[in-house]
């Protein structure tokens, strides 16, 4: 009996913290092993010349902004003098 074919899986994935994201990639590439080790089953490794010649197609879509803005906002906490700094005082 013949295999069947393999549906063509598209994925997507949102993550909305670096946790997630990181989750995210991980998962990304294990998918990708999976498939590349279905290539070459009696391999147990999956070769530089596979990886680099099997086609896919990966986007990527990553918003820094809310980072650099918490970055931003805790650069501002730092900037503010104490209370009671001598240095800080208008004289």
């Amino acid at each position: 009996m013949a295999p069947q074919p393999i549906n063509l899986p598209q994925y997507a994935w949102t993550a909305t913290t670096a946790m997630e994201a990181e989750t995210c990639l991980e998962a990304v590439k294990h998918l990708i092993d999976a498939h590349l080790k279905t290539l070459a089953p009696d391999d147990p490794f999956i070769r530089t010349e596979t990886r680099r010649s099997t086609p896919l197609t990966l986007q990527v879509s990553l918003d820094l902004g809310p980072v650099i803005e918490a970055i931003n906002a805790a650069r501002q906490l730092d900037e503010q003098p104490e209370p009671n700094d001598p240095i800080s005082t208008d004289s």
